[in-house]
């Protein structure tokens, strides 16, 4: 079962001395949960953003360095944004594509910053879970697996993995802080949105053992051409319906695009929704984001998503995917009329264009 569950959309609350106490607690039963004598895999979810990538890479250590265990991390997808590939590249992080993975050489599959059944990641739905460790809202599948810790009071998976970390006794080298203060940092947008106590506290904990010259590398990469093109196409096809933004990209390069477009919306004036939609090798990517306490973005993304695909999130920030198999040619036209129907806006009025034409 999960360990303590909040109720979706909940406020973020956890405190430094839970996060601890908890970490200790469960400590023991996570290791418990892992066959030493065998190779041990940890999953990321589809295209990993950099909570995902440090807490896997969080989790690696730490099975490594409590049990000499022989961890790999896995994903599927793509790493497309640039930030992220700097962050693999930088601090020296391998990651294998999940087409590679052989599943019956593990002895032990872990999930980390995602959990069975929550839609955003490749992994076989029978594959045995040992380890599912998550901050997003809980689902029924998460319950399969031997060691379940999904907790949504805290802003990111990476300041979780710090606790554990903290509570097995291990130092901090400057490539994992790094990672972790990335993490907590990309998760919780510079600690602005949902993050908790715990997720301040482990953040200064974690900040005087980073390497801040190998941080500002990573978050100031080189962007390719290719990269203004697409925000290019993206501001001409922007439109305001009443204080929400929808663009839909068309087919995109990279699904990590999208995720990464609604963030650039977002902080414009009078808008409170961003929604933005990208097709990638037959699948259709939504990413959103909300300003406002009103909806809770992965409730809202769900209910729009319905049937067609499948959908996850918290407050803030939500993601869906929906196959293009049997969707047909509106689909598109279908998620933006649903969306701005949930919100109350009307799907008929004429949208106001985001820059002139």
């Amino acid at each position: 079962m999960p360990e303590r569950e909040s109720s979706e959309g909940a406020e973020r609350h956890a405190t430094p001395a839970e996060a601890e106490s908890d970490a200790q607690r469960l400590l023991p039963k996570l290791l418990a949960a892992v066959d030493p004598e065998r190779p041990v895999a940890i999953y990321t979810h589809d295209q990993p953003d950099p909570d995902s990538i440090a807490s896997a890479y969080a989790l690696q250590h730490l099975l490594a360095r409590r049990l000499e265990a022989d961890a790999s991390i896995a994903f599927g997808g793509t790493i497309g944004r640039a930030t992220n590939r700097a962050m693999v590249e930088h601090l020296g992080i391998r990651l294998r594509p999940l087409s590679g993975i052989k599943y019956a050489e593990y002895g032990t599959h872990c999930m980390i910053d995602t959990q069975p059944e929550m839609g955003n990641h490749s992994i076989p739905g029978d594959l045995s879970i040992a380890i599912a460790i998550d901050h997003h809202p809980p689902r029924p599948g998460a319950r399969q697996a031997g060691f379940t810790d999904v907790r949504t009071d805290y802003g990111a998976t990476s300041t979780m993995m710090f606790y554990y970390l903290k509570a097995a006794g291990l130092d901090l080298p400057a490539k994992l802080a790094t990672a972790l203060l990335i993490g907590i940092k990309s998760d919780t947008r510079g600690l602005e949105r949902e993050a908790s106590e715990a997720d301040l506290h482990a953040y200064l904990e974690i900040f005087p053992r980073a390497d801040l010259t190998l941080m500002a590398r990573i978050e100031s990469p080189r962007i390719p051409q290719k990269y203004f093109e697409a925000f290019h196409g993206a501001l001409e096809v922007s439109a305001l319906y009443d204080g929400v933004l929808v663009a839909d990209m068309g087919e995109v390069e990279n699904p990590d695009l999208v995720a990464e477009l609604a963030d650039f919306f977002i902080p414009l004036e009078g808008a409170d929704y961003a929604l933005v939609m990208g097709r990638h090798r037959g699948r259709m990517y939504l990413s959103l984001r909300t300003r406002s306490d009103e909806h809770d973005a992965g409730a809202t993304i769900a209910r729009v998503v319905g049937e067609m695909g499948t959908a996850g999130g918290h407050g803030k920030m939500a993601g869906a995917q929906i196959s293009f198999e049997g969707a047909g040619e509106g689909i598109a036209d279908e998620v933006r009329r649903r969306f701005l129907t949930e919100l109350g806006r009307d799907p008929e009025a004429e949208p106001v264009s985001l820059v002139r034409k």
